[in-house]
């Protein structure tokens, strides 16, 4: 043989053992390489294959164990059931990058496709019959008899803190009484008359005695949510073990829960039950056929990305369902830019947090999920931003460590528990939580709390976020709310739009910056409340303790006759200086140069909620120098309140770019009207089934978000408007559930999560029947929340 004869053998021969041994040749290869590498995967790929462009991976896991510093991973379009894992960390230089393909849509799914359905038969029914005795007529055995409810035998991962089931994507309700409705934040829950330590009476309890033995009664009572499980049902109350002493169930205020674990509950379109004893799934088909495999998905996985000691990796334009990202103590440099996540945290009980760094007492369970739920950013100088997160029993983002990064982000429907936990939950130093919109949350939208956060809280900076509707399932709560005894030294929370509490928050505090129970050395300035923040713009709580240093600046109230309130106990060092609105005057404080009353202020368009000065407001040239608060200003003295005049207007909450669209410029309609109404135009009158429609609406590449600038009386709160494409009954991308704003003509920009949606289209907003409409509409856009 020639020896060009034997140098082509010898190199078939390495190509046969190159192949023979897979895609693990080329982990050796990217490993030894010193040039970068660009992966690709897609679902049409191969795990064995080379991860070129022409021959993709199958899965993301693959590319994570191949790729080295300075790698990238593309990924195609599509639903990948898998938890992203680096095998190894990039470096300061040449960080390893996961990213979507230009213009693909990757969403990595906590949730496994569930098969193998079948209808629940008369014979299935016969025996939960025999073991149960409250299931004959049962609403249950009603939907078994008219072919509505099918079963699935799987095993759900066992350790998980909750279950989460999907329909086509799109979260199901797991089946509890009374029917929650379809809007989480704001729940359908029931009202108790009296109530005991651990007991409560409710007329509406009208199952027979038993019935309720075993379930899970979730109550929301005052400042406090809590769990506990079902000893004695008698018709007309339940008596429950495993509650905390914090509160129980004799109400301060209104004592208001649910009730779930029975199968009978399972009565509506698109609920849910799981039996874990048996490893059956039980649904109620939503449109009545029988699901398809792969329509309906159980959540298995709590990580959609898992970068636990894994440092300077990027991931950016990927999408999560039905599980979390999370970082840990020893991450650095990690960047999460433009993440989609859907329904990230879902706990099924209140339990104490296992970090709390305080003792142990009766109001331990005040800290579930603080640090256990949401995208969870631990370590040193991580970053998220330019995202959507919605969708949370719990956080939204939960930061610990020093030096990490919120910002450009929105994030609606968290805490819906109702525990301290919070659209971001704040531990660790140095963090920076900046440019985000946080609305809809079961109680504060910015949480710091020394239970888990310690009694020292330094170096944060907490500035141009954004904060509306928060409060929704318990009270005395804030948008940025702190508590307790915490040292704010080196913190500052500045230039806040802090506005619209929920309603159910008006019979106790709202504020927007509530420093509780002897917080301390805060400086709060150049934030704006306003529409029912009850207190303004901060409360100072000692508790009938002692407080001092806290700095007070140059705040506005834009619509509450307080700005800066205070509570009793003993106060020192402290200064409220600069504000609009009525301040507290316990002594101790030293109020300076505070303007009243609101109403005489002159802004410039507060229907609009503009609350910059007018060129004839008396609180121009009227403050003291407090720099940086009273920075920009053209006159000779600084102006009172939030906003310098002449200065450049400053704008809190994420960036949000689409076109806006005037509500009467419909081209279709059925049952609305218009009228003039303080901003201009509005659209009103929407009763059920009316609409309107509009032609050509842009949408850009890949709008996911629906922002709408909404007004509705509180009795009329939280119906929706659907939003369709082409017509009127065509594809549903969304429905926004608009917060009561204390009025139709009091309106607020509020914002739900869309179907991504590309191009122009016809667009038809749709109240639907039935049911009153939602309330009065001046414009709306569709934007990119994660740009």
């Amino acid at each position: 043989m020639s020896n060009r004869s034997r140098s082509r053998a010898a190199a078939v021969t390495v190509a046969a053992v190159f192949l023979s041994l897979g895609s693990g040749a080329l982990a050796t290869s990217a490993q030894a390489s010193p040039r970068p590498h660009t992966f690709h995967v897609s679902p049409s790929g191969s795990d064995r294959h080379a991860g070129t462009a022409r021959s993709p991976f199958r899965t993301i896991h693959r590319c994570s164990a191949v790729m080295s510093p300075g790698d990238r991973c593309v990924i195609d379009s599509g639903t990948y059931h898998e938890t992203i894992t680096p095998a190894r960390s990039g470096t300061t230089t040449a960080p390893i990058t996961y990213t979507a393909a230009p213009g693909a849509r990757v969403v990595v799914d906590g949730a496994d496709p569930v098969t193998g359905w079948r209808p629940v038969s008369g014979k299935d029914l016969d025996s939960l019959e025999r073991d149960d005795p409250f299931m004959a007529g049962s609403g249950f055995a009603t939907a078994v008899a008219t072919g509505e409810i099918y079963q699935a035998h799987l095993t759900i991962n066992p350790h998980l803190t909750g279950n989460q089931v999907f329909w086509k994507g799109a979260a199901q309700i797991e089946a509890q009484w009374p029917y929650p409705g379809d809007n989480v934040s704001v729940p359908t829950l029931a009202s108790a008359q009296s109530g005991t330590t651990d007991s409560l009476s409710d007329t509406a309890l009208t199952q027979p005695a038993g019935f309720w033995k075993g379930a899970q009664l979730t109550a929301h009572n005052w400042f406090v949510s809590e769990t506990g499980t079902v000893t004695d049902s008698q018709v007309g109350s339940i008596t429950a073990a495993g509650l905390p002493t914090c509160v129980g169930l004799s109400p301060n205020q209104s004592t208001n829960y649910s009730l779930k674990g029975k199968l009978e509950l399972l009565t509506r379109p698109g609920q849910w039950f799981y039996q874990a004893s048996a490893h059956t799934l039980y649904l109620y088909s939503p449109d009545g056929s029988k699901p398809s495999d792969g329509s309906v998905a159980a959540k298995q996985r709590a990580a959609a990305i898992d970068l636990s000691g894994r440092s300077h990796i990027t991931v950016e334009g990927l999408g999560i369902r039905g599980a979390t990202a999370q970082t840990s103590a020893a991450s650095t440099g990690v960047v999460l830019d433009g993440i989609v996540a859907h329904d990230i945290s879902s706990d099924a009980a209140l339990n104490p947090d296992p970090a709390m760094v305080t003792a142990p007492d009766g109001c331990a369970v005040l800290t579930a999920g603080e640090t256990t739920s949401g995208i969870l950013l631990k370590g040193r100088g991580n970053v998220l931003r330019n995202s959507l997160i919605d969708g949370s029993t719990g956080n939204g983002v939960a930061m610990s460590g020093t030096g990490n990064t919120v910002e450009n982000t929105t994030i609606l429907h968290v805490d819906t528990l109702g525990s301290y936990a919070a659209g971001i939950n704040v531990l660790g130093s140095g963090q920076r939580i900046v440019h985000n919109t946080i609305q809809s949350s079961g109680r504060s939208g910015i949480n710091i709390d020394n239970k888990v956060a310690g009694f020292t809280s330094a170096g944060h900076t907490i500035a141009y976020n954004d904060i509306s509707d928060y409060d929704n399932l318990v009270v005395d709560g804030g948008a940025i709310y702190v508590c307790c005894s915490v040292n704010l030294a080196t913190t500052v929370i500045h230039h806040n739009q802090l506005h619209d509490p929920s309603p159910f928050a008006h019979t106790a505090p709202a504020p927007g910056v509530y420093l509780d129970n002897s917080t301390y050395n805060a400086t709060v300035y150049n934030n704006v409340a306003w529409n029912r923040t009850t207190y303004g713009a901060v409360l100072i709580n000692p508790n009938g303790q002692s407080t001092s240093g806290n700095r007070i600046y140059n705040n506005t109230s834009g619509t509450d006759t307080n700005v800066a309130s205070t509570f009793g106990g003993t106060y020192s060092d402290t200064e409220i200086v600069n504000n609009i609105g009525v301040t507290g005057t316990d002594p101790g404080i030293t109020n300076s140069n505070n303007f009243t009353p609101v109403s005489a202020a002159r802004f410039t368009d507060p229907a609009a909620n503009d609350f910059t000065l007018a060129a004839d407001s008396p609180a121009r040239n009227a403050g003291l120098v407090h720099p940086p608060a009273t920075d920009g200003s053209t006159d000779p003295h600084p102006s009172l309140g939030a906003y310098q005049y002449g200065a450049p207007k400053w704008v809190g909450g994420a960036t949000r770019t689409g076109a806006q669209t005037e509500a009467e410029s419909y081209s279709s309609s059925s049952g609305v009207s218009t009228h003039a109404a303080g901003t201009g135009t509005v659209v009103g009158s929407f009763d059920g089934g009316d609409w309107v429609g509009y032609d050509h609406v842009d949408f850009g590449t890949g709008a996911d978000l629906f922002t709408a600038f909404v007004g509705v009386e509180d009795a009329y709160a939280n119906k929706g408007i659907e939003i369709h494409l082409d017509s009127v009954t065509g594809p549903r991308i969304g429905v926004l559930h608009v917060a009561g704003t204390g009025g139709f003509d009091t309106l607020s920009v509020q914002s739900t999560s869309i179907v991504p949606t590309s191009g122009h289209h016809k667009v038809y907003l749709v109240a639907p029947g039935g049911q009153p409409g939602f309330g009065n509409l001046d414009h709306f856009s569709f934007n990119h929340a994660s740009r």
